[in-house]
Protein backbone atom coordinates (compact mmCIF):
# COMPACT_ATOMS: atom_id res chain seq x y z
CA UNK A 1 0.00 0.00 0.00
CA UNK A 2 1.19 3.26 -0.88
CA UNK A 3 2.58 6.62 1.60
CA UNK A 4 -0.40 8.45 1.81
CA UNK A 5 -2.64 5.35 2.13
CA UNK A 6 -0.48 4.55 5.62
CA UNK A 7 -0.05 8.30 6.67
CA UNK A 8 -4.20 8.53 6.46
CA UNK A 9 -4.49 5.02 8.56
CA UNK A 10 -2.06 6.68 10.86
CA UNK A 11 -3.54 9.96 11.83
CA UNK A 12 -6.75 8.57 11.65
CA UNK A 13 -5.49 5.99 14.41
CA UNK A 14 -3.35 7.53 16.59
CA UNK A 15 -5.73 9.60 18.61
CA UNK A 16 -7.60 6.61 19.44
CA UNK A 17 -4.77 4.29 20.54
CA UNK A 18 -4.83 4.99 24.29
CA UNK A 19 -8.71 4.48 23.95
CA UNK A 20 -8.61 1.19 22.22
CA UNK A 21 -5.81 0.28 24.44
CA UNK A 22 -7.90 0.80 27.26
CA UNK A 23 -10.80 -0.92 25.91
CA UNK A 24 -8.53 -4.11 25.57
CA UNK A 25 -7.26 -4.17 28.88
CA UNK A 26 -10.47 -4.09 30.05
CA UNK A 27 -12.32 -6.47 28.30
CA UNK A 28 -9.06 -9.47 28.32
CA UNK A 29 -7.94 -9.30 32.12
CA UNK A 30 -4.42 -10.92 31.03
CA UNK A 31 -2.30 -7.75 29.37
CA UNK A 32 0.07 -9.97 27.07
CA UNK A 33 -2.95 -11.44 25.32
CA UNK A 34 -5.02 -8.01 25.10
CA UNK A 35 -1.29 -6.51 23.26
CA UNK A 36 -1.72 -9.46 20.86
CA UNK A 37 -4.98 -8.63 20.31
CA UNK A 38 -4.40 -4.95 19.93
CA UNK A 39 -1.64 -5.88 17.26
CA UNK A 40 -4.37 -8.20 15.50
CA UNK A 41 -6.99 -5.09 15.31
CA UNK A 42 -4.49 -2.64 14.13
CA UNK A 43 -3.21 -5.52 11.19
CA UNK A 44 -7.08 -6.18 10.76
CA UNK A 45 -7.86 -2.24 10.59
CA UNK A 46 -5.11 -1.30 8.15
CA UNK A 47 -6.21 -4.43 5.86
CA UNK A 48 -9.63 -3.42 5.89
CA UNK A 49 -9.14 0.05 6.19
CA UNK A 50 -9.25 0.95 2.19
CA UNK A 51 -13.05 -0.63 2.22
CA UNK A 52 -14.15 2.07 4.92
CA UNK A 53 -15.81 4.49 2.53
CA UNK A 54 -16.94 7.06 5.33
CA UNK A 55 -14.08 7.69 7.49
CA UNK A 56 -15.95 10.01 10.53
CA UNK A 57 -16.86 6.20 11.57
CA UNK A 58 -13.34 5.00 11.94
CA UNK A 59 -13.26 5.00 15.84
CA UNK A 60 -16.62 2.78 15.93
CA UNK A 61 -15.31 0.70 13.28
CA UNK A 62 -12.32 0.13 14.98
CA UNK A 63 -13.86 -0.76 18.22
CA UNK A 64 -16.58 -3.23 16.25
CA UNK A 65 -12.74 -4.95 15.36
CA UNK A 66 -11.32 -4.56 18.57
CA UNK A 67 -14.95 -6.54 19.86
CA UNK A 68 -14.61 -9.13 17.45
CA UNK A 69 -11.42 -10.03 17.98
CA UNK A 70 -12.41 -10.37 21.84
CA UNK A 71 -15.10 -12.57 21.07
CA UNK A 72 -12.75 -14.86 19.04
CA UNK A 73 -10.03 -14.78 21.92
CA UNK A 74 -12.39 -15.95 24.09
CA UNK A 75 -13.88 -18.49 21.86
CA UNK A 76 -10.50 -19.93 20.74
CA UNK A 77 -9.58 -19.94 24.55
CA UNK A 78 -12.95 -22.21 25.56
CA UNK A 79 -11.78 -24.91 22.84
CA UNK A 80 -8.51 -25.42 24.71
CA UNK A 81 -9.90 -25.20 27.89
CA UNK A 82 -8.61 -26.51 30.73
CA UNK A 83 -9.15 -25.76 34.50
CA UNK A 84 -5.79 -25.32 36.61
CA UNK A 85 -6.78 -27.55 39.71
CA UNK A 86 -5.21 -24.62 41.74
CA UNK A 87 -8.39 -22.59 40.40
CA UNK A 88 -10.54 -25.67 41.52
CA UNK A 89 -8.74 -26.07 45.14
CA UNK A 90 -9.99 -23.03 46.03
CA UNK A 91 -13.96 -23.91 45.54
CA UNK A 92 -13.46 -26.91 47.70
CA UNK A 93 -14.28 -26.25 51.25
CA UNK A 94 -14.83 -29.84 52.78
CA UNK A 95 -12.10 -31.65 55.34
CA UNK A 96 -11.32 -33.70 52.33
CA UNK A 97 -10.26 -30.54 49.97
CA UNK A 98 -7.92 -32.09 47.86
CA UNK A 99 -9.43 -35.16 47.28
CA UNK A 100 -12.59 -33.73 46.63
CA UNK A 101 -10.85 -31.03 44.28
CA UNK A 102 -9.48 -33.62 42.28
CA UNK A 103 -12.88 -36.12 41.94
CA UNK A 104 -14.30 -32.37 40.83
CA UNK A 105 -11.12 -31.87 38.69
CA UNK A 106 -11.65 -35.53 36.75
CA UNK A 107 -15.43 -35.23 36.65
CA UNK A 108 -15.09 -31.90 34.81
CA UNK A 109 -12.33 -33.40 31.85
CA UNK A 110 -15.11 -35.94 31.45
CA UNK A 111 -17.32 -33.20 30.40
CA UNK A 112 -18.27 -31.86 26.64
CA UNK A 113 -16.08 -28.86 25.92
CA UNK A 114 -19.19 -26.84 25.91
CA UNK A 115 -20.00 -28.16 29.09
CA UNK A 116 -16.36 -27.27 31.03
CA UNK A 117 -16.39 -23.95 29.08
CA UNK A 118 -20.24 -22.98 30.67
CA UNK A 119 -19.69 -24.46 34.06
CA UNK A 120 -15.75 -22.70 34.79
CA UNK A 121 -16.91 -19.26 33.47
CA UNK A 122 -20.02 -19.45 35.36
CA UNK A 123 -19.25 -21.30 38.59
CA UNK A 124 -15.36 -20.71 38.88
CA UNK A 125 -14.90 -17.77 37.45
CA UNK A 126 -17.86 -16.22 38.58
CA UNK A 127 -18.83 -14.33 35.40
CA UNK A 128 -22.80 -13.11 35.25
CA UNK A 129 -24.84 -14.66 32.35
CA UNK A 130 -24.83 -11.47 30.76
CA UNK A 131 -21.29 -11.33 30.66
CA UNK A 132 -21.04 -14.74 29.92
CA UNK A 133 -23.04 -14.32 26.77
CA UNK A 134 -21.18 -10.97 25.30
CA UNK A 135 -17.71 -12.75 25.99
CA UNK A 136 -19.39 -16.03 23.83
CA UNK A 137 -21.24 -13.66 21.50
CA UNK A 138 -23.75 -16.11 22.18
CA UNK A 139 -27.78 -15.26 23.63
CA UNK A 140 -28.70 -15.40 27.02
CA UNK A 141 -31.31 -17.62 26.99
CA UNK A 142 -28.72 -20.04 25.23
CA UNK A 143 -26.24 -19.56 28.26
CA UNK A 144 -29.02 -20.23 30.67
CA UNK A 145 -29.79 -23.55 28.91
CA UNK A 146 -26.18 -24.42 28.41
CA UNK A 147 -25.64 -23.54 32.44
CA UNK A 148 -28.47 -25.90 32.64
CA UNK A 149 -27.75 -28.88 30.87
CA UNK A 150 -24.06 -28.77 31.65
CA UNK A 151 -25.09 -29.16 35.38
CA UNK A 152 -27.00 -31.79 34.75
CA UNK A 153 -24.22 -33.70 32.43
CA UNK A 154 -22.18 -32.97 35.53
CA UNK A 155 -24.13 -34.46 38.35
CA UNK A 156 -24.93 -37.77 36.04
CA UNK A 157 -20.96 -38.15 35.78
CA UNK A 158 -20.21 -36.94 39.27
CA UNK A 159 -22.57 -39.70 40.88
CA UNK A 160 -20.93 -41.92 37.76
CA UNK A 161 -17.73 -42.03 38.54
CA UNK A 162 -18.03 -42.04 42.35
CA UNK A 163 -20.34 -44.67 42.41
CA UNK A 164 -17.57 -46.53 40.68
CA UNK A 165 -14.97 -45.03 43.39
CA UNK A 166 -16.77 -46.31 46.45
CA UNK A 167 -17.92 -43.02 47.29
CA UNK A 168 -21.16 -41.40 48.61
CA UNK A 169 -22.71 -38.94 46.47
Amino acid sequence: MDDEFSTEFENLCLPHLNMLKRYLFHKVANHPDAEDILQDVLFSAYKGFDKLKDKSIFKSWLIGIASNKCVDYYKAKAKKLEIPLNEINTYATNDRGVETAMLINDTLNLLADKDKQILYLFYLRGYHQKDIALKLDIPLGTVKSRISKAKENFKTLWQTSNKKKGELV
